[in-house]
C-alpha cells in the first residue's frame, strides 16, 4: 500500500476562468482532474499497489474552491483523506471547514492572491493558523519561495505556532541543491513538527541531504498528482533562474526559449518516475539494513500518522 500524500482533484465543472498567469504556469495543463481519472492513473502506474490519497483541489484562483472542497469531501473513497482548500478572504468559511469530520489538513497557496503573496502571512492568515493549530489540523505550506529565500519566514510561523504541524510541500521547493540548503534543512530540522513531502522533486541529492539532516520518520512521498504526468526536467537559466525544459511545446512554454532548451528534455519521462527514481536512488545509498524500513516509513507510515489515514 502506497500513501500518496499530494495530490490535486477536481471537476471541469469547477474551473469558472484561467486568467494570463494561470495559463502561463504549468497548473494550466491539468486544471482539473477527477477522483475516477485519479483512479485509472493509479491502476495504471501502480498496478500491483493500492493507493491512498490525501487530495486537494488545484490551486489557482479561478477554480470554484467551494465546490471542490464539497466534491472531495461528498465523494472521494473513505479510504482517502482531504486537506481542504482554504479561502485567505474567507477566513470564516475557513475556519468552519476545519471541522469537516472529512477534512485531514488544509491547504492554501501563495498564488491565489493578485499579486501573488510575498509573506506566508498573507495568505495563512494567522487567525485560520491559530484555529487550526487549536484542531491539531496540520497544515499543507508551499512556501512563496523556496526554502533559502524564506527560511526566515518558515522559522517564525514555527515559533509563532509551537503546536502546528507543518509540512512543507516539495521538500519546500528544492529542485536541486543549491548554495544554502544544508543550512537549512539543518535549522528546520530543530524543530518536530515539521515534516516534508517529496512532490517533483527530481534530485536524488536533495532527497539524500534531507534523510540525513532531517531524518526518514519526516519525510513523506507526495505525487503531485496529476502534474506529475508532465515531462519536463529543470535547469538554470542564465538571466530567469530555475526553470523547466520539455520537449514538447506546452503552452505555458516560451516559444524563444523552448527552441534553445528543449535538447535537454529530448526523450524525458513522466516527472512522476523522475521522482520516484530520486528517492529509489537516495533509499538505496543508505545501508542495507535500513533500507526497507525507510522506504516503508517515506510512502506509507510517515503519512499514516502525520494525517490520520
Amino acid at each position: 500500500m502506497i500513501i500518496d500524500c499530494h495530490a490535486h482533484c477536481n471537476l471541469a465543472e469547477h474551473i469558472r476562468s484561467i486568467d494570463e498567469r494561470a495559463y502561463n504556469h504549468m497548473l494550466s495543463t491539468f486544471p482539473s482532474f477527477s477522483l475516477e481519472e485519479s483512479k485509472e492513473w493509479h491502476a495504471l502506474f501502480h498496478p500491483r499497489k493500492t493507493v491512498r490519497s490525501l487530495r486537494f483541489p488545484s490551486v489557482f484562483q479561478g477554480i470554484d474552491h467551494r465546490a471542490a472542497n464539497l466534491y472531495l469531501t461528498e465523494q472521494s473513497d473513505t479510504q482517502d483523506r482531504i486537506a481542504l482548500y482554504g479561502l485567505p478572504e474567507d477566513p470564516d468559511y475557513t475556519v468552519g471547514m476545519l471541522g469537516h469530520p472529512r477534512v485531514s489538513a488544509l491547504k492554501m497557496y501563495y498564488s491565489y492572491l493578485e499579486p501573488p503573496a510575498t509573506k506566508i502571512y498573507q495568505y495563512f492568515p494567522k487567525v485560520v493558523l491559530e484555529a487550526a493549530q487549536a484542531r491539531d489540523v496540520p497544515v499543507i505550506l508551499h512556501p512563496p519561495r523556496k526554502i533559502t529565500a524564506c527560511l526566515d519566514q518558515i522559522l517564525q510561523l514555527v515559533k509563532d505556532f509551537p503546536r502546528l504541524r507543518v509540512c512543507l510541500a516539495h521538500l519546500s521547493l528544492t529542485k536541486s541543491a543549491v548554495s544554502g540548503l544544508e543550512e537549512a534543512f539543518t535549522a528546520i530540522a530543530q524543530y518536530p513538527l515539521v515534516s516534508f513531502d517529496t512532490a517533483l522533486v527530481p534530485s536524488a541529492e536533495v532527497v539524500t541531504m534531507t534523510l540525513r539532516i532531517v531524518g526518514p520518520d519526516r519525510i513523506m512521498y507526495g505525487s503531485d498528482e496529476p502534474l506529475h504526468l508532465i515531462r519536463s526536467v529543470p535547469y538554470t537559466h542564465p538571466e530567469r533562474g530555475e526553470r523547466l525544459a520539455t520537449e514538447y511545446p506546452y503552452h505555458w512554454v516560451d516559444a524563444f526559449e523552448h527552441q534553445e532548451y528543449k535538447h535537454l528534455a529530448v526523450g524525458v519521462t513522466h516527472a512522476h518516475w523522475q521522482a520516484l527514481r530520486a528517492i529509489k536512488v537516495a533509499v538505496s545509498a543508505l545501508p542495507e539494513r535500513e533500507q526497507e524500513v525507510t522506504k516503508q516509513k517515506l510512502f506509507h507510515d510517515n503519512a499514516k500518522q502525520f494525517y490520520g489515514f
